[in-house]
């Protein structure tokens, strides 16, 4: 009987659908194991608001709540994904089976899930404790403007990341662009500023975040749910902000980067001198 070598039988990967559910509860359970991320971007708005007075108007609750989803969606994202580049942790995941595409899905999905889940905290405490009327149709509209801001800023920041080098340049480059958008924004309270800073600040993803967040919470029946310039504005930067990160997303550290770990690595230890 002659020797028939039968061929290997290709391993077949999962569905895509629970590859990419599994993704987006891996890495939001990386989120919110790490204290400083629930710290910062779910606890100290809810600090504010609280600190803010008795009878926060909406656009203040509004305010509060943009704040811990940005910090999540921008701060949060950009500095963890810089650390997994450096750490070599992208490189490892772009050599398994796993699509890159549906590695950076679920990353950017996880994201927006937990930066939602930080504004929708303090939209809750406002409502328990202060008396925010939510109608079905507000807390569906502020869901949406939360879901697409969200989106915007986390796509921005992972687009951003493949300019940063190392984690020691990750947090003050962040927060540099970080605090001036979100000052002439209005995120931290009004301000008097200059007309043309005004018209600017229309065009970035803080302010059609709180317009669009305080017209939800408005919303009365008969006018429509949400802004459409608001909303408009968001999703062209989320759209923008994820073509740029999917055309410039680097998988491996940078060289520098790269030198510095083979030189510590390579260090030859001195030697011992017997006495």
């Amino acid at each position: 009987m002659p020797d028939v070598t039968l061929p290997a039988t290709p391993r077949r990967l999962p569905a895509i659908g629970p590859l990419l559910g599994a993704q987006i509860r891996y890495q939001v359970r990386l989120l919110l194991a790490n204290g400083r991320t629930v710290a910062v971007g779910i606890a100290l708005p809810v600090i504010f608001l609280v600190a803010g007075g008795h009878h926060p108007s909406a656009s203040d609750v509004a305010r509060d709540a943009v704040f811990g989803l940005t910090l999540t969606a921008w701060n949060a994202n950009g500095v963890r994904l810089v650390a997994a580049r450096q750490a070599g942790v992208l490189k490892r995941w772009r050599a398994t089976p796993l699509p890159r595409w549906c590695y950076l899905t679920g990353r950017i999905t996880a994201t927006v899930l937990v930066a939602v889940l930080a504004g929708a905290v303090t939209i809750a405490v406002a409502a328990l404790f202060y008396h925010l009327h939510l109608t079905l149709s507000a807390t569906l509209g502020v869901l949406a403007v939360f879901v697409l801001g969200a989106a915007a800023w986390a796509a921005a920041a992972t687009a951003l990341t493949a300019a940063i080098p190392t984690v020691e340049a990750a947090t003050p480059i962040l927060t540099l662009i970080y605090f001036p958008l979100i000052i002439i924004s209005g995120v931290l309270g009004s301000i008097n500023e200059p007309q043309w800073l005004s018209t600017l600040a229309s065009y970035l993803p803080a302010q059609p975040l709180i317009a669009g967040a305080t017209h939800a919470l408005h919303h009365t029946h008969g006018t429509p749910l949400l802004p459409t310039r608001d909303i408009v504005v968001l999703a062209a930067w989320a759209g923008t902000g994820i073509a740029i990160a999917v055309l410039s997303f680097r998988w491996e550290p940078h060289r520098a980067t790269q030198r510095r770990a083979t030189r510590t690595t390579a260090r030859p230890q001195p030697n011992k001198i017997a006495r």
